[in-house]
């Protein structure tokens, strides 16, 4: 049975993402059209003995190809032909949606109005007539509330019908004069080019977005003398003339359709946003509710690592018990030392990293972020900065690589260059398993989420610095004030909530089974061999297996850089972890774990934690977390920022740039810690 594929088309904040969820559960995967780098989401359902998959297109105001956005929502519809869209629109906010609404009449495929979040509506005394709205548009129109999966049903089966039949919308009717140019433009693009849909390629070309690479003269002709028409008769562009006659009819159609009463009660939004966007209550309260998240990061997240690594150490146990006890075996050290100790020492903080994203999943659900953005504008605008450079600067703490990409929704160039550059010292989850770590080594309970509070800080204030520098110097332009839509606050669903968290949170678990697998065993190898022989030394167990790492090839590296590391209150084996952690933040952890667990094994084993505490001083665990915060993250940023610039010149300035800041504040950072702890500050 052929699968029925249905785009969902809408606006920011309409809900898309959560009627999404509702249609194809966890059945979805993320992929990359042709053409572009952006993420598209695609599902499969099935409902009603039917096969169903949908595709989630990036959020767009227009589908007039002027904003990146807008060109891959045209493209993947291009690209992969859907059998019928379904735009989903705010029901509080329909007169402004239902632009989109007019473009995609156009498109003659099969459409779908799905009047989203009409609880929010109700409560604000809008009613509207769905009846008279699909007669007037000539498509169906169904209501619901997508996050109390209220109309989905209905949804479902108004998409088999309308599948079922095929039929496509009617375009709007514009004015006569301008309806007159479109059918003679259309009639000369369908005699020259063939075309199946001559219409949207004649108003997309009259737009001066030319549909196609190569045009015949003729339609050129044709096109430009449409255009100096249509300049002469209403004094504007084309395409401000079409955006005054596509709101004309929406403004019509929404005045017959739409009834407003008066709501005695003043509107939650209102109150909420009197406290949360107060200019006195604003920024206090974006930081409580940073650390509360914080908070909950350690105080349920720990209890989980507990359970996590007594598991490891039993399956560690266990693979070790299968060979005699004193056997030299290199396939029990490559399991046990390398894929055990190294996946298992990152994915211990899976708890950790979840609650992370969890927390900034219920504060986008909620509506808080966008309102963020501007509470934030005002600060980040003294950077050069935008509101607009904020989400993606928060999106940094899941992952530097999708915030980096999500840069696009910034128009200005260099805006948008000293924002990738600036990401990187977002704190990403990769690097949350390091400060845990080595918090919990020495922080005691009470002060650990403040401690991570103020690393994130830390973070932030650098790329702020470093934002204001470029701006100020190789990045100089125009600054662009913040345009960017409040939607009401809402109560996200908890499966919403599970899904964001899980989508997020499963590249992390990727990450674990490939990346951080296949280094742990690399550098498993490279501190394995060269082999040392402890039957042609006196050595004992632990002082031969020491000797193997410290003789190995990443101990040998270790010993290079020793000298500088030592600047920084490390040695050898943190200086070989963070060699190994330029692949991945996270496989600093794992690769610290091998060197002590190789090096110095006795009857009296600590745990790792323990190793720590006992090899270094607080001014130098402080100076390691300083280091990873400001170093550069991975190697997939490192490629990502060549990707969306363009340049590898500006990938080896970042690279280049966060080494040396990250070294000289360290260095700087366990040098006065160190003298204060001499004189006893």
């Amino acid at each position: 049975m052929k699968s029925i594929r249905v785009a969902l088309a809408g606006q920011p904040n309409v809900g898309k993402s959560t009627l999404f969820n509702s249609l194809t559960g966890f059945n979805q995967c993320v992929a990359n059209y042709p053409g572009v780098t952006v993420e598209c989401r695609e599902g499969k359902a099935r409902h009603d003995d039917r096969l169903f998959d949908f595709i989630d297109l990036p959020g767009t105001y227009s589908i007039s190809s002027f904003s990146p956005e807008e060109k891959i929502a045209v493209d993947v519809i291009n690209d992969e032909k859907p059998d019928l869209i379904v735009n989903i629109v705010n029901s509080a906010n329909l007169e402004q949606n239902l632009y989109l609404t007019s473009q995609l009449l156009e498109l003659n495929i099969p459409l779908i109005l799905f009047l989203n979040m009409s609880d929010i509506a109700a409560s604000k005394g809008i009613s509207i007539d769905s009846t008279l709205l699909s007669k007037k548009l000539g498509i169906p129109v169904i209501s619901g509330a997508a996050i109390k999966k209220n109309g989905i049903e209905d949804l479902i089966h108004e998409i088999i019908n309308t599948y079922d039949k095929g039929t496509p919308p009617r375009s709007l009717n514009y004015n006569s004069e301008l309806e007159a140019d479109l059918e003679k433009l259309a009639l000369s693009i369908k005699y020259n080019t063939g075309s199946e849909n001559p219409r949207w390629d004649a108003i997309r070309f009259i737009e001066e977005d030319t549909p196609y690479k190569e045009v015949d003269g003729t339609i050129n002709e044709l096109a430009e003398k449409i255009k100096t028409g249509i300049k002469d008769r209403t004094g504007s562009e084309p395409s401000e003339h079409f955006l005054r006659e596509r709101y004309r009819i929406i403004t019509k159609f929404a005045a017959e359709c739409i009834k407003q009463e008066k709501v005695k009660k003043k509107p939650v939004t209102t109150l909420l946003d009197s406290i949360f966007m107060s200019r006195f209550t604003a920024i206090p309260l974006f930081f409580v509710m940073i650390y509360v998240l914080f908070q909950i990061v350690f105080t349920l997240g720990d209890p989980m690592m507990g359970w996590i690594e007594s598991l490891f150490g039993y399956i560690s146990t266990s693979v070790s018990s299968l060979w005699p006890d004193g056997s030299d075996s290199l396939l029990r050290s490559v399991i046990v030392d390398g894929i055990i100790a190294g996946t298992g020492g990152v994915l211990v903080f899976t708890p950790n990293v979840f609650l992370l994203f969890m927390g900034i999943a219920f504060l986008e659900g909620t509506g808080y972020m966008s309102r963020a953005a501007v509470i934030m504008d005002r600060y980040m605008s003294k950077t050069g900065l935008s509101g607009k450079s904020f989400i993606p600067m928060v999106l940094g703490f899941g992952c530097n690589v999708p915030a980096i990409m999500s840069t696009r929704i910034i128009e200005n160039k260099w805006e948008r260059f000293a924002t990738i550059l600036s990401i990187p010292f977002m704190s990403c989850s990769a690097r949350l398993p390091v400060y845990v770590l080595l918090i919990s080594a020495f922080i005691e309970d009470q002060y650990r989420a403040l401690t991570l509070l103020g690393i994130y800080l830390t973070g932030i204030a650098a790329a702020m610095i470093t934002a204001r520098t470029l701006r100020s110097t190789i990045l100089k332009g125009d600054e662009n004030p913040l345009l960017i839509e409040l939607s009401d606050y809402t109560l996200p669903s908890m499966k919403s909530i599970f899904m964001q968290t899980w989508d997020r949170g499963k590249h992390f678990l990727e990450r674990a089974g490939t990346v951080i697998l296949a280094t742990s065993i690399i550098l498993w190898a490279l501190t394995a061999f060269p082999r040392f022989n402890p039957a042609e030394s006196s050595l004992s167990e632990a002082e031969a297996a020491k000797m193997q790492v410290e003789q190995s090839y990443m101990g040998r590296v270790g010993k290079v850089l020793e000298p500088a590391v030592e600047l920084m209150g490390g040695d050898w084996r943190a200086g070989s972890a963070f060699v190994a952690s330029m692949a991945a933040k996270e496989v600093f952890v794992s690769q610290i774990g091998i060197l002590f667990s190789l090096g110095e094994v006795t009857e009296e084993d600590t745990t790792l934690k323990q190793k720590i505490k006992e090899t270094y001083s607080i001014p130098a665990v402080l100076a390691f977390i300083l280091f990873t915060l400001l170093s550069a993250p991975c190697l997939a940023t490192f490629a990502i920022i060549k990707a969306e610039t363009g340049q590898w010149r500006w990938a080896f300035f970042q690279f280049a740039f966060m080494t040396v800041i990250a070294f000289s504040f360290s260095v700087i950072l366990y040098q006065a810690g160190t003298f204060l702890m001499k004189i006893g500050v």
